[in-house]
């Protein structure tokens, strides 16, 4: 079985968005080296909205990332410069990405919220619009 975790994340200022993207800069320079980490994506959205779906071998492979030092200082700010903030996991038999349609269903409807300091209405409701726009996607691919 192969662990998938999604996120979406909303920068709330575009005040915050270059601290931002330097976090997320050295949180995927740790991600492709990190052991058991299979295939990923990365795209960014209409309304500074970033979405991001991993693949692993493992669900202590994530955790591992997940307490990883960048990804640890970055996630240190996402309570105040996001105000939207979602995660899900599942496991699933291939290592085939979902679409992004199957990853915003899956976190409406089972999508675990990050608790922040300015949460937007739709947080809190998790009322969430489908990805808007693909065009600034990223694949990531572990270090070989």
């Amino acid at each position: 079985m192969i662990f998938v975790s999604a996120t979406r994340l909303r920068v709330r200022s575009i005040f915050f968005l270059p601290g931002f993207l330097r976090a997320n800069e050295a949180a995927v320079k740790e991600l492709v080296k990190t052991k058991g980490f299979i295939q990923g994506t990365e795209l960014t959205d209409k309304g500074l909205v970033f979405w991001t779906i991993t693949m692993w071998g493992a669900d202590t492979d994530m955790k591992t990332f997940r307490n990883g030092k960048a990804h640890r200082k970055a996630m240190q700010k996402l309570p105040d410069w996001c105000n939207e903030a979602a995660y899900i996991h599942w496991l699933q038999e291939d290592n085939t990405l979902p679409d992004w349609k199957t990853i915003h269903q899956k976190m409406i409807v089972e999508g675990k919220l990050t608790k922040l300091s300015h949460p937007s209405k739709r947080q809190i409701s998790k009322d969430y619009p489908v990805v808007k726009w693909s065009k600034l996607m990223r694949p990531l691919k572990p270090m070989v």
